[in-house]
């Protein structure tokens, strides 16, 4: 059998032992998938207090000095578009971000990749059953092809200072390949250099202010559902999720559980382009409900407990980025991924009006250690609080400890009193 032939076989072959579970997320004989982009927002190490801030780019690393014009301007405007409380200073900054570029690293090598297509490389004389001799074409079904692999890191330290006092000390390191086939042309030096300062630049933005990753979803394709992907496709959400709420449920369970996955994906969707704090966690929880009643309809379709996992950890995530806000006396909305789907170098945004702050208690602090808040986060958090009230009282400070909280935390909340 060709190898031709014998691929294509196979792809049916895998096709067809996917079953009617997996079936149903990769439809048609190469078994095609239905994917969307999300752009779910990361917590930082460290949420920065609001104020004004200048980015000043210092080199350490082998890189030539005119990366560092680039790196400051992307530098200064992610930190601006993650955050819209933060503003690039006109006169004096309230706030200093020192982003030192301490690697960098890029090499450009041959290499060599298996590419499968069809294409004649000769011909050959066969005899057929009754003894005629015919010309028949001889073709190769894959071969190696010259490529051009670009390989490099870039880490950037990024130092926080308000006054005296640091805010800040983290470090984002970016790995990068890109292996191209000689034939299309590889990228320019510049272009490479441009992509690896932009993504060290979104790390390092991201350790100080709540960054967009961007995440692929997957979508399920059964009859019910796959005539409307293309409204998510066009990322029209509400639509989406209507118009799958407003489909007849299936009445077998298990082909059901394919419409409820995607509601659930759909609530997902809104949770992270929401207005607020609030609005995101609701959709959250709704969008893990949905997914929750697709697993138990089908416990054995994988896809259902991959979604479930992800929106899980996205939504930790999210309560972790609401106690950091909350711990600085705000209820800021997170920004909508348009910054991170394109990244146009715009001014910075204006500072959004702050909500009246609440004193910063004993439970905040408690909630951010269970948030995950290391010591020297958790000291600067409440010296940036507006206002604190703090219960130290002998039944006070037993509750801090029992929930963790260092001796060297209760310091810094006492000195506040």
């Amino acid at each position: 059998m060709p190898l031709s032939v014998r691929l294509f076989a196979t792809a049916v072959i895998c096709a067809l032992a996917a079953g009617p579970a997996g079936a149903q997320f990769r439809r048609g004989i190469l078994a095609e998938s239905a994917e969307i982009m999300l752009f779910p927002a990361v917590p930082p190490a460290l949420l920065l207090p609001s104020g004004t801030f200048l980015v000043d780019v210092k080199n350490q690393s082998t890189g030539p000095a005119r990366l560092l014009s680039r790196l400051d301007e992307s530098i200064t405007t992610q930190i601006a578009e993650n955050d819209a409380r933060l503003q690039v200073a006109e006169g004096k900054p309230q706030m200093q971000v020192v982003a030192t570029l301490t690697e960098w690293t890029l090499a450009r090598r041959r290499g060599t990749r298996y590419v499968s297509e069809t294409r004649q490389i000769g011909t050959k004389q066969v005899t057929d059953s009754k003894g005629n001799k015919k010309t028949e074409p001889v073709y190769e079904y894959g071969r190696n092809k010259p490529t051009v692999i670009d390989e490099g890191a870039a880490t950037v330290r990024l130092e926080v200072r308000r006054g005296t006092q640091v805010l800040a000390d983290e470090t984002a390191r970016f790995t990068y390949r890109d292996d191209r086939l000689v034939e299309e042309g590889p990228r320019s030096t510049t272009e490479v250099e441009d992509e690896m300062l932009d993504r060290a630049a979104q790390r390092a933005a991201g350790t100080v202010t709540p960054a967009r990753e961007p995440v692929r979803v997957l979508l399920a394709r059964s009859d019910e559902v796959d005539r409307l992907n293309e409204l998510a496709r066009a990322r029209k959400w509400n639509d989406w999720r209507a118009a799958l709420q407003e489909t007849r449920p299936h009445r077998d369970p298990k082909r059901d559980a394919y419409r409820l996955h995607n509601i659930g994906v759909a609530h997902e969707a809104q949770a992270y382009e929401a207005t607020s704090d609030d609005e995101a966690q609701q959709l959250m929880t709704a969008a893990a409900s949905f997914v929750q009643q697709a697993i138990t309809a089908r416990k054995d379709e994988k896809y259902f407990t991959e979604a479930f996992t992800r929106i899980s950890s996205n939504s930790l995530g999210y309560t972790r980025l609401r106690t950091m806000r909350a711990s600085l006396g705000m209820r800021q909305s997170t920004p909508t991924p348009a910054a991170a789907a394109e990244k146009p170098a715009a001014a910075a945004k204006p500072a959004a009006a702050p909500a009246s702050a609440a004193p910063m208690t004993n439970t905040d602090v408690i909630d951010l250690r269970k948030a995950g808040l290391d010591d020297d986060n958790l000291i600067a958090a409440i010296k940036d609080a507006g206002a604190v009230t703090f219960d130290l009282s002998p039944a006070g400070l037993k509750a801090l400890l029992a929930a963790k909280v260092s001796n060297r935390v209760i310091t810094a909340m006492r000195e506040r009193r």
